[in-house]
């Protein structure tokens, strides 16, 4: 079987889709009520990084730093929307995801259980790619932004990650390996296409079921 870059390209937009209006809505909350959890947005954009092959790891990190680079020039934060504070941070966290779960899923290759897996790795790789992305976010929010243009903005920045990041531990634990099932189907049945062979290796088996 080979990837239909066609359909792998649409995947990959209709996700980006996805993870924007998940951020924005995020990100609209947090402006009307003060919550700036990534819930929705972050376990989406660590499923995709891990779902598939290594190459392709980089790629819902990357789509969740750009909305938010969206956001922030959008809603005059603009500060934030630097590249090495908004992306890098969230690149390294697909990479980081993939790699734990790559491993984790060869370690419990032969376990009994479909738990240990497949969900297991899903749930590791969940925590290990949040924690990368608190982490890197802080450190970069620390090192590349103004002090002397946000003030004590960029602290309590700071802070309200530090606060939400067990929430978003807990959001990424319980909803990553959903959504990683999820995404393995759909790959498989629309970006993932036979070959000419198996294709008649296919078809021959389903007439043979049905005489």
């Amino acid at each position: 079987m080979k990837k239909d870059k066609a359909h792998l390209v649409a995947f990959i937009g209709v996700m980006f889709a996805l993870i924007f209006v998940l951020f924005m809505l995020e990100g609209a909350l947090s402006i009307v009520a003060g919550i700036s959890t990534c819930v929705l947005s972050l376990p989406v954009a660590i499923a995709l990084s891990v779902y598939d092959d290594w190459k392709n790891s980089f790629i819902g990190g990357t789509l969740l730093g750009v909305s938010s680079c969206i956001f922030c020039l959008i809603f005059g934060m603009a500060v934030y929307a630097n590249p090495l504070v908004a992306v890098l941070p969230r690149l390294i966290m697909g990479v980081v995801a993939y790699w734990t779960y790559f491993g984790l899923s060869k370690l419990f290759d032969r376990a009994k259980r479909r738990y240990f897996r497949e969900v297991f790795p899903a749930s590791i790789a969940a925590v290990a790619g949040t924690l990368t992305n608190t982490v890197l976010y802080i450190l970069a929010i620390g090192v590349f932004v103004d002090k002397s243009i946000m003030g004590v903005g960029a602290q309590l920045m700071q802070i309200a990650v530090a606060i939400y990041f067990p929430i978003e531990i807990v959001a990424s634990f319980a909803l990553v390996p959903v959504y990683v099932a999820v995404m393995k189907r759909v790959g498989n049945r629309y970006v993932v296409k036979k070959k000419p062979a198996e294709a008649v290796e296919s078809a021959s088996d389903v007439g043979s079921g049905e005489q």
